[in-house]
């Protein structure tokens, strides 16, 4: 190694050094902390994150002098939820205290972050406002070719809100693949994984699948045994239960709420 390309290596770690000392002897002080904080983002215990107004919740917490915060937790249609803590700052971490019980709270990039009862929070003291999805338009007049390949249930509609399908949060996950009149839907429900094979037709612009055998198979917001798909023009596949199929669809019919669930696919793969 010639004197240049030494001087250079011991350039770059003395540069590598001295940035992993400086974040070591960050000290978290109160400043930091204190102010009104919004959580912008909640994790089911996996790595996907989602906004918790997704779910019509919103979570403020006002982190006060003197060790006091008050968290108010709004549910859609509910009156908000005020809750007391206390906190303190110990070992370059934020120590809340409610009802006895201590979490600890990480600091980095301007971001707190708390876990919590298997679920993780996330939250900035500025309010990111959530955008839901607006679904595509429905293609018209698709062909079966239109529908074929590999399909991940990506987004559930349902009560009104719109959730990522997860394991942790929805209770289950599915996979639709399609290739000419036949279809296999593998749904993951409990840990345990089940599937189902179809057969289907378009008929104007949906793709009809119903069950080959008469084996029940779904999840506590649907039957399998017959669903209705919908090509959109963003590229999403739709589909939406019957009516028949929520368990809540006659007491939902005298509130006047819209209990309809909608589930949404996303192409992963192509099928040859």
């Amino acid at each position: 190694m010639n004197k240049k390309m030494k001087l250079w290596v011991a350039g770059s770690v003395g540069v590598i050094m001295a940035g992993m000392m400086s974040v070591s002897v960050y000290a978290l002080e109160e400043k930091d902390v204190i102010g009104t904080w919004y959580v912008n983002e909640l994790s089911m215990g996996g790595n996907m994150t989602f906004h918790p107004e997704s779910m019509g919740m919103e979570v403020t917490v006002d982190i006060k002098e003197g060790g006091q915060i008050e968290i108010t937790t709004s549910n859609s249609g509910e009156e908000p939820e005020v809750d007391q803590a206390e906190w303190k700052i110990e070992d370059d971490k934020l120590l809340i205290t409610n009802d006895g019980e201590s979490k600890e709270c990480e600091y980095a990039d301007g971001k707190l972050t708390i876990d919590a009862d298997g679920m993780t929070m996330i939250m900035s003291q500025e309010k990111e406002e959530y955008e839901p999805y607006v679904p595509g338009e429905p293609v018209e007049n698709p062909a079966i070719e239109d529908f074929e390949g590999e399909w991940m249930c990506t987004l559930m509609e349902a009560f009104g809100m719109q959730m990522p399908v997860d394991a942790e949060l929805t209770g289950f996950e599915m996979m639709l693949t399609v290739q000419g009149d036949t279809a296999e839907l593998s749904l993951i429900e409990s840990g345990e994984e089940s599937k189902v094979e179809l057969s289907g037709e378009v008929e104007g612009n949906n793709l009809i699948l119903k069950a080959v055998s008469e084996d029940e198979a779904g999840t506590m917001f649907f039957s399998c045994d017959l669903m209705k798909f919908t090509l959109l023009d963003d590229g999403k596949l739709c589909f939406e239960a019957d009516a028949d199929d929520s368990e809540e669809s006659e007491d939902s019919e005298t509130d006047g709420e819209d209990f309809s669930v909608k589930t949404y696919f996303d192409k992963i793969t192509v099928t040859e």
